[in-house]
């Protein structure tokens, strides 16, 4: 059976032939989401590509120049995905993302590897219909031993929780090894699908910084950054989150690395307004997303502002800042421009880091919103 053909009009014609992977709305031709379309230019209707349908603000998500069927697609990216990562990642760490979306060209998906289990968020209804062939790709990996997959998307989910979609059920904490580090996981309640592993390098740089600092990792969630800061030699951590269970986590994530957790210190409170006793000789602040929307935009420019405003004070003399934003709503000049800002009335400083997106979280090229992660280290002179 042949694909629908959809004339697109000239600025998503534009959009599809610069590689980007949505056509919006403004078409006015709907079909089931997952149906497979071939789309062509509204002016001289020649094919530029295929894409699946969808049921949200993006109509289609592009798959790309040349038609595949949908499951050997599938199995093809999802196989040279994994073998990519195989290259890439080292061979003491077992926690990376297996699928980034349009990076990996398979928009609105998203597949974690933790040990032997793959965790599956899907953001796009469009994959729902071949989601059995998503599942088998996976679990063809030779890795794998169990998918769960993780609801909470509102659009697509309707709901919250996970399933098992293949082999036994994974534990309520898996362990995974990130840099000869031991990480704790929760799959089935932890943040993202489990844990931020798109921290993971970044977690990897501040073990080098930390060796005979004083160190505060603030919204420290799990302790990631907490444990390889130890591990480099740090004096002394604090780590610092709002929520008693992820605190309780990182004491635990101490353990599980042979690092005596009451050596160090753990403390639940609300990270945007904690003070430190006295200045710290590493500073790492990694808040939440702030904006979710075009409308909270201006209020997450000033949360920024304000927190390095707070927190630049707290970073002794010669001492480090460690600073990440996960808001995609914020480029990396806009983002730059805040931090200076917030840290200006604290004499002088200097940028020695910045970075972005793992090599495990491809973002596809003409595609800007993909891109989300910034990270910085800045040492605040005399």
């Amino acid at each position: 059976m042949s694909a629908p053909r959809v004339r697109l009009s000239r600025s998503a014609t534009q959009a599809a032939r610069s590689g980007h992977p949505w056509i919006f709305k403004e078409e006015k031709q709907r079909f089931p989401p997952g149906t497979l379309v071939e789309l062509a230019d509204g002016k001289t209707d020649a094919a530029i590509g295929w894409a699946l349908a969808d049921d949200g603000p993006i109509a289609f998500r592009v798959l790309g120049r040349h038609k595949l069927p949908v499951p050997q697609l599938v199995r093809e990216r999802i196989t040279a995905a994994n073998r990519l990562r195989s290259a890439l990642i080292a061979e003491d760490t077992d926690g990376w993302r297996l699928v980034a979306g349009a990076g990996d060209g398979l928009d609105g998906l998203v597949v974690d590897r933790y040990g032997d289990l793959a965790v599956l968020k899907v953001y796009a209804a469009c994959w729902l219909p071949w989601l059995e062939h998503v599942v088998a790709a996976v679990a063809g990996l030779p890795w794998c031993r169990s998918v769960l997959r993780r609801y909470g998307v509102e659009r697509v989910d309707g709901r919250d929780g996970a399933e098992i979609l293949h082999g036994p059920a994974p534990a309520d904490v898996v362990e995974i090894r990130e840099h000869g580090m031991r990480l704790l996981v929760r799959p089935y309640v932890g943040q993202k699908t489990g844990t931020f592993l798109d921290q993971r390098e970044h977690r990897a740089l501040v073990r080098r910084w930390s060796a005979g600092r004083d160190v505060a990792n603030l919204f420290g969630y799990t302790g990631g950054f907490s444990v390889a800061a130890a591990l480099g030699g740090a004096r002394r951590v604090i780590t610092v989150d709002l929520a008693p269970e992820a605190v309780a986590d990182a004491r635990d994530n101490f353990r599980r690395n042979d690092i005596d957790p009451d050596r160090h210190g753990f403390e639940v409170a609300d990270a945007f307004a904690w003070k430190a006793d006295r200045p710290q000789d590493l500073l790492i602040v990694d808040p939440p997303s702030l904006a979710r929307d075009r409308k909270s935009e201006d209020a997450a420019r000033a949360a920024y502002r304000k927190l390095h405003r707070h927190h630049g004070a707290q970073v002794a003399e010669e001492g480090l800042l460690a600073t990440s934003s996960c808001t995609a709503r914020l480029d990396l000049t806009a983002w730059r421009q805040i931090v200076e800002d917030g840290l200006s009335g604290h004499g002088p400083w200097s940028w020695h880091w910045i970075s972005g997106e793992p090599p495990d979280h491809p973002v596809a090229l003409r595609h800007p919103e993909g891109s989300y992660l910034k990270f910085a280290l800045l040492r605040r002179r005399r």
